[in-house]
């Protein structure tokens, strides 16, 4: 009798032990969730092996930048209910000078967005803002500068841009 309540015991403490334990590991999970940790490993882990979709044109972009001393910083990430994606960074940390990626999902697509957002290809000077937007294919480079610091990098982007697009593949859905 009491060697079957020990037994009762023991094989409680061991379902407990077990229930506890993955619940420790369900939070854990959920707590990576919503602090997008999984999302930055993935997408970490995409561009690393090379199936991100855009993960080689972004290497490409940050290297030729950060060949010219201009770090691309602070990088967000959109993509749209129809698969545009727009990447947008800082120059050196810089919230005045910005740098806009946008990768549609064809050309027409892309006149039509690059028209919408920025009236157009080229230099739209308006209110102490500049955009330089450089545009080939299915995508888009747009620099943006503000304030004092307006045009600081224009040529530099300029060049960049040009190479990089033209020579980089990218593509907009999988």
């Amino acid at each position: 009798m009491i060697y079957r309540r020990m037994l009762i015991v023991l094989i409680s403490v061991v379902m407990a032990s077990a229930m506890i334990g993955c619940t420790k590991q369900v939070a854990k999970e959920e707590a990576r969730k919503y602090n997008m940790q999984a999302y930055e490993e993935g997408t970490r882990e995409s561009q690393m092996t090379g199936r991100g979709l855009n993960g080689r044109f972004l290497e490409d972009l940050q290297m030729a930048f950060r060949e010219q001393n201009m770090r691309l910083t602070n990088e967000n990430y959109v993509e749209d209910e129809v698969g545009n994606m727009t990447y947008q960074y800082r120059i050196n940390y810089d919230s005045s000078q910005l740098i806009t990626v946008h990768v549609y999902q064809d050309e027409a697509s892309r006149e039509r967005g690059i028209e919408e957002l920025y009236g157009g290809e080229g230099d739209h000077q308006n209110a102490g803002m500049h955009n330089l937007v450089i545009s080939d294919r299915d995508a888009a480079i747009v620099y943006t500068s503000t304030g004092d610091k307006t045009d600081q990098y224009t040529e530099q982007v300029k060049s960049i841009a040009e190479t990089i697009l033209a020579e980089s593949p990218r593509r907009s859905s999988p």
